[in-house]
């Protein structure tokens, strides 16, 4: 019995965090940029150690947190410094002494002219040294689908690079539609097009995520009603006693 009690918390624990994950996805369902995580499962003995050792019994783990980097949708919002990554890759961003890579195209200009991410980050061109434009002459920012970047039709400033990771598993969330690469490096991303005046939205869907979460929180519910089960023969036994 109290093996059978193990594997129901074990499933109870594992539901617990599916419906967690489920609910940071809803939570940043519209932070432009965001990628949704998804938590995978696995069955702790083999079946055929399950059948001869624990009598059917098994045993619920985590196995896998990944994130999807699948793309998002596209927002219009006429905005000069909105762009969107249409196809593969990130922004690159300098906060402090660190790198960091975003999808989230929400720009603006200090007054040095120099390009920063909305919470005040450095975006960062080729070799990495930040985008200045020349705005002394107006503000008339157009930006290709290549990132090139022309103020008042001159090319100014460079061009915002675009870079796409070969090991996306090293990518680890640090908020702020925000990614730190823990190891490996990045390169020059093909196939892209940057996208003026629009923001990528969240590729969470939102009935998805609760069509999810309902199915977590109905299993959540038949491991917890399982361990009171398992209570209420316990209480029984100590009533009976034990058999000398």
């Amino acid at each position: 019995m109290v093996s059978g009690k193990y594997s129901a918390v074990s499933g109870a624990l594992t539901r617990e965090l599916a419906m967690n994950n489920i609910a940071s996805n809803l939570a940043n369902v519209n932070t432009n940029g965001f990628k949704k995580d998804r938590i995978g499962f696995s069955a702790l003995l083999s079946g055929a150690k399950q059948a001869r050792e624990t009598k059917g019994i098994n045993y619920a783990r985590t196995r896998t947190i990944e994130t999807d980097f699948g793309q998002g949708g596209m927002q219009t919002t006429d905005r000069a410094l909105d762009v969107a990554i249409d196809g593969p890759g990130f922004f690159k961003v300098r906060k402090g002494n660190e790198i960091f890579y975003t999808r989230a195209g929400h720009l603006n200009l200090d007054s040095n002219g120099t390009l920063l991410t909305e919470e005040g980050h450095l975006v960062l061109g080729a070799g990495n040294a930040p985008l200045q434009l020349d705005t002394s002459q107006g503000k008339d920012i157009v930006i290709a689908e290549s990132g090139a970047i022309s103020v008042n039709g001159v090319q100014s400033g460079g061009a915002l690079q675009v870079f796409t990771i070969p090991e996306q598993s090293e990518l680890t969330k640090v908020g702020h539609a925000l990614y730190k690469l823990e190891r490996g490096g990045d390169q020059p991303a093909v196939g892209f097009r940057v996208i003026q005046g629009n923001l990528e939205t969240s590729n969470v869907n939102m009935m998805e995520e609760m069509t999810s979460m309902i199915a977590a929180q109905r299993a959540f519910e038949a491991h917890t009603k399982v361990l009171e089960s398992y209570s209420k023969i316990g209480d029984k036994q100590d009533e009976l006693g034990s058999i000398s």
